[in-house]
C-alpha cells in the first residue's frame, strides 16, 4: 500500500470502530435525546459522545458532479468520465462532543478522506465548540462553531495520445477531447478547499 493512502485507510477502519462504539448502545429515543435535542451538553454525562456522522461531503458531491461529464471520441463513440472520478469509499465525516461543563462542550472530529484514479480528498479535522443555554424547562438554544482544517480536493491530469499531430502530451481528463491545446487544459485542474471551512449553527427549542 502507498504511503501516501495508509492514513486514510487507518482513518476510515478508525471510522467504522467508533461508531459502532458509540452508536451500538444508543436506542432510538435516546438518539433524539443525545444527538437531536443537543442535551449531551452536560457535566452529569461524563464521557465524549458521538454527535454527527455523515457520509458524502460537500467534495464527495463535486466529483460526483465531475463524473457525470461526458465527451465523443475521434471515431464519434460517446464515452464519459465516471471510472477516473469513483471510489470504494466516500468520504465521511465524524464530530464527538467532549463536555467542559454543564453548558459547554468541545466539538472536536474528523473527515476520512477519499481518493479515485483521478483525484484525492486529503482527510480534514475540526475543531469547535458548542455553547447550550437552558432558558427553562421546556425551552433552549445552542450556538456551535466548527471549522475544518484539511479537506483538500485535488484533481490529477492523464496522458493522451494526439497521434502524428500532437504526439502523446499530458491534459486534463476531462477536457481531453475539448478544442482547447492539452497544455492549456491542465490549468482547469481542480485544486480546491471545502467551500464549508467555518460553520456557525444556532438552535432554538421550546416545547409546547
Amino acid at each position: 500500500m502507498p504511503l501516501s493512502t495508509q492514513p486514510a485507510h487507518a482513518l476510515r477502519r478508525l471510522a467504522l470502530v467508533l461508531c459502532a462504539a458509540a452508536c451500538a448502545p444508543v436506542q432510538a429515543a435516546d438518539w433524539r435525546e443525545r444527538y437531536d435535542s443537543l442535551a449531551t451538553v452536560d457535566a452529569t454525562r461524563p464521557g465524549t459522545q458521538l454527535i454527527a456522522l455523515r457520509q458524502g461531503t460537500d467534495q464527495s458531491r463535486r466529483v460526483r458532479d465531475m463524473g457525470r461529464q461526458r465527451y465523443e471520441l475521434a471515431d464519434g463513440q460517446d464515452a464519459g468520465v465516471r471510472d477516473w472520478f469513483h471510489a470504494s469509499w466516500t468520504d465521511t465525516e465524524l464530530l464527538f462532543l467532549t463536555p467542559l461543563r454543564r453548558d459547554t462542550g468541545i466539538v472536536w472530529g474528523f473527515s476520512t478522506g477519499e481518493h479515485g484514479p483521478k483525484y484525492r480528498i486529503d482527510p480534514g479535522l475540526y475543531l469547535g465548540f458548542r455553547y447550550l443555554n437552558t432558558v427553562s424547562r421546556r425551552t433552549w438554544w445552542s450556538l456551535q462553531l466548527t471549522a475544518l482544517f484539511g479537506g483538500r480536493l485535488t484533481e490529477r491530469s492523464c496522458t493522451a495520445d494526439y497521434g502524428e499531430i500532437g504526439g502523446v502530451q499530458e491534459v486534463n481528463c476531462r477536457l481531453s477531447a475539448s478544442e482547447l491545446p492539452p497544455a492549456d487544459t491542465l490549468a482547469y485542474l481542480i485544486n480546491a478547499r471545502p467551500d464549508n471551512r467555518v460553520r456557525i449553527t444556532w438552535r432554538f427549542s421550546h416545547d409546547f
